[in-house]
C-alpha cells in the first residue's frame, strides 16, 4: 500500500515537472527560430550604366550605378520584381539570368529576349528561347538593349565585413541548457514507465531512450567540433522523438528497439543530405536517380503491396514491413525543387506535374487517400512557388475537387469516413464509424492539463491509437500543454521556411524547405484535427511522434530540406560556413 501511494505521488509530481521542462525546452527552441534573422549575403557587385542615343550617332550616359548581389540566382530585366533592374525600355520584362555556382563560378543565360544580349560584341543569346549558359569573368561587360552589366568582385576588406555581419546577425540558442533539460526529461520518462508499466519492459526502455539520449549528444558534439552552432531543429527533432519513445512503450512496447533504430537511421539519412545538399549541381543531378527509384517504388507496392488500415500501402520484406509512400515523400520534395533559370523552362514543370499525377494516381489506386492529399496540397505550394500562377493552380483544385467527388461517390468507407466528419457522437456512429474519435476525444478530455502520466493511459487499447490518433494519447498521457507545444513546434518550422524565401542563395532550397514544411504542417493538421473531428479522419502520422519507421527516417529526411534553408553563420551543416563559401 505504501509503494503504491509512492508510484501515485510521484506520478502527480513529475507530470507537471514534465510539462515545466517540455515548456523551457520548446520555448527556447522556439523562440531562437522566430527571433533569428537569415542574413543577406553580398557575393558580388553588378555596375548598372544606361544610355540614350544622342546626336551624330553617340550616346549619353543616363544612368551609371552599382547594386549588390545578394542572391546566387539573380533575374535581370525592366520588370519591378528583377532582382537586378534598370529603366531601359530596350529591355525585356525578364531579359535574363545571373546565377553562382557552387564552386564560386558565375554565369548567365538569355531568356528569349526581343533584343537579346552580347557580352562584349558576340551575341549569346537565342530568337525567342533559352540560351545557353555562358561563363562570366569578373570585369565582364554584358550588353542588353540600351544598358551595360558589368560584374564586379567584392574586395577582401568587405568580404570581412559581410563576413562579420552575417555573425552578428547569426543568434542561436545555445544547445547546452536545452540539451540537459532533455536529457533531465528522458530519465524522469524511464522511471515514470517503469513506476506505469512495472519492471517486464524496463531493458527495452532504458536501451532505447538511453540510446537517443546518447545519440543526441554525440550529434551534437560532432558538429560543436566542426564548427556548427545551430541546434533548434534537432532539438525539436529529439524532443518529439523521445514522445514517440514514450507512445511506444506505452502502446506497444516490443517495437520499442525498431522505433529507437529508426530514429538513429533518420538522423544518419538527415546528415547524408544534409551533406549532400552542399552542392546545388549535384542535388539537382541527383533527382533523376530518385524519380527512378520511386516510380519504382510505387509500381512494386502496386504489384505486391498489402493492405493494412484499409489502404494497400505496405511492402513486406523478410518480416519487416514498411510503406513506399512515405519514402517517396522526400523524393516528391526534391524533384519538385528547381533552381531559377529551371523556372523559366517550362518542360521543367510539366516532368514535375506528371511525376505527381503517376505519384497521386498510385496513391489512389492503393486507396491512400490521407497520404494522396497531402501530396496534393504539397504539389500545390510547389507549383505556385515555381510559377506564381494562382490561375492554374485554381483550375488544378477544381479538376482535383471533381475527382474526390467520384473518389466519396465509388469508395464506400471514404464517404463513410465524410459522413462520420462531425457526427461522431452520433448514436449510430459512436459505436461504428466514430468509434476511434470519440474513444480519443474522450480519452483526450480525461489528461487534462499535465496527463495522467506516461504508461497510465488506456487510449492505447483503441487501434491506431499510437499512429494516427496519436494526438489523442499525447493528450491523456501527457497532457494539453505538452501536445498544444508540440504542435506549435512543427509550426514554427514552417514559419521559419517561409521567412527563409526572402534571404534564400537558391530557389531550390526554399521550394525545398517549403515543401518539406507543407507536408509536416498540413500532415499535422490532418492527425491532430481529425482526432478531433474537425476535419475527416483521414489516417496520416504526426511527424516525429507516431509510431511507425518509415514515418520516423522520412520526418527526420524532410527536416535536412529546412536545415538547408538556414543561411546563418555556421548554423546549418547543409550550409558551408565563413570564407569558404
Amino acid at each position: 500500500m505504501a509503494e503504491l501511494t509512492v508510484t501515485i505521488l510521484y506520478t502527480r509530481i513529475v507530470r507537471w515537472v514534465f510539462v515545466g521542462l517540455a515548456a523551457y525546452i520548446l520555448t527556447r527552441c522556439i523562440l531562437s527560430l522566430v527571433r533569428s534573422k537569415n542574413p543577406a549575403e553580398v557575393w558580388a557587385y553588378m555596375r548598372i550604366t544606361t544610355y540614350e542615343p544622342a546626336e551624330g550617332g553617340f550616346f549619353n550616359v543616363v544612368s551609371d550605378m552599382s547594386v549588390p548581389v545578394t542572391h546566387w540566382e539573380n533575374v535581370i530585366g525592366r520588370a519591378k520584381s528583377c532582382d537586378i533592374r534598370a529603366e531601359d525600355s530596350a529591355l525585356s520584362r525578364n531579359h535574363g539570368l545571373l546565377m553562382r555556382g557552387t564552386n564560386g563560378t558565375w554565369t548567365y543565360r538569355d531568356l528569349g529576349s526581343k533584343n537579346g544580349t552580347y557580352l562584349e560584341d558576340l551575341k549569346i543569346s537565342k530568337e525567342k528561347e533559352m540560351g545557353p549558359p555562358i561563363k562570366l569573368e569578373y570585369g565582364d561587360v554584358l550588353r542588353a538593349g540600351l544598358t551595360e552589366f558589368t560584374l564586379m568582385p567584392i574586395s577582401v576588406e568587405e568580404k570581412n565585413n559581410n563576413m562579420a555581419m552575417r555573425r552578428s546577425d547569426t543568434k542561436v540558442m545555445e544547445a547546452g541548457p536545452t540539451l540537459a533539460a532533455l536529457t533531465l526529461f528522458q530519465i524522469l520518462t524511464v522511471f515514470q514507465l517503469w513506476i506505469a508499466m512495472g519492471p517486464e519492459y524496463l531493458e527495452q526502455i532504458i536501451i532505447s531512450i538511453g540510446g537517443l539520449c546518447v545519440l543526441m549528444w554525440v550529434y551534437t558534439g560532432v558538429l560543436r567540433a566542426a564548427g556548427r552552432t545551430g541546434f533548434e531543429m534537432e532539438c525539436i527533432a529529439f524532443f518529439l522523438s523521445t514522445l514517440s519513445l514514450a507512445v511506444v512503450a506505452s502502446s506497444a512496447p516490443a517495437a520499442l528497439f525498431k522505433q529507437a533504430a529508426a530514429i538513429a537511421m533518420g538522423v544518419v539519412v538527415m546528415f547524408v543530405m544534409c551533406v549532400v545538399l552542399r552542392n546545388l549541381e549535384i542535388s539537382k543531378a541527383f533527382r533523376w536517380l530518385l524519380f527512378a527509384v520511386s516510380a519504382a517504388l510505387l509500381a512494386a507496392n502496386l504489384a505486391w503491396g498489402t493492405i493494412g488500415f484499409g489502404a494497400k500501402n505496405w511492402i513486406e520484406i523478410g518480416g519487416y514491413t514498411f510503406q513506399p509512400s512515405e519514402l517517396v515523400k522526400v523524393a516528391f520534395v526534391w524533384i519538385g525543387a528547381a533552381s531559377l533559370d529551371e523556372l523559366f523552362q517550362k518542360k521543367n514543370l510539366w516532368v514535375f506535374m506528371a511525376f505527381s499525377a503517376y505519384c497521386l494516381g498510385c496513391l489512389g489506386i492503393m486507396g491512400d487517400f490521407g497520404t494522396a492529399i497531402i501530396f496534393f496540397v504539397t504539389f500545390l505550394i510547389i507549383s505556385f512557388l515555381r510559377s506564381g500562377d494562382f490561375s492554374k493552380l485554381f483550375l488544378i483544385s477544381g479538376a482535383a475537387a471533381a475527382a474526390g467527388f467520384m473518389v466519396i461517390r465509388f469508395k464506400p468507407y471514404v464517404a463513410q469516413r465524410f459522413a462520420t466528419w462531425g457526427n461522431a457522437w452520433d448514436p449510430e456512429l459512436v459505436n461504428a464509424a466514430g468509434y476511434q474519435q470519440t474513444r480519443t476525444m474522450s480519452a483526450a478530455a480525461s489528461g487534462g492539463l499535465a496527463g495522467v502520466g506516461a504508461g497510465n493511459g488506456w487510449l492505447e487499447q483503441v487501434a491506431a491509437a499510437d499512429t494516427d490518433m496519436v494526438f489523442g494519447m499525447l493528450i491523456e498521457e501527457w497532457g494539453l500543454i505538452i501536445a498544444v507545444l508540440a504542435v506549435l513546434s512543427i509550426v514554427t518550422l514552417a514559419f521559419f521556411a517561409v521567412r527563409s524565401i526572402m534571404a534564400g542563395r537558391s530557389t531550390y532550397y526554399t521550394i525545398a524547405a517549403c515543401g518539406a514544411m507543407s507536408m509536416f504542417v498540413f500532415q499535422t493538421m490532418l492527425n491532430v484535427f481529425g482526432c478531433v473531428d474537425l476535419m475527416p479522419f483521414t489516417g496520416v502520422t504526426f511527424p516525429f511522434v507516431s509510431n511507425g519507421g518509415t514515418s520516423m527516417i522520412v520526418s527526420w529526411a524532410l527536416l535536412a530540406f529546412v536545415k538547408s534553408a538556414d543561411t546563418r553563420e555556421k548554423a546549418s551543416l547543409a550550409v558551408k560556413g565563413g570564407a569558404k563559401r
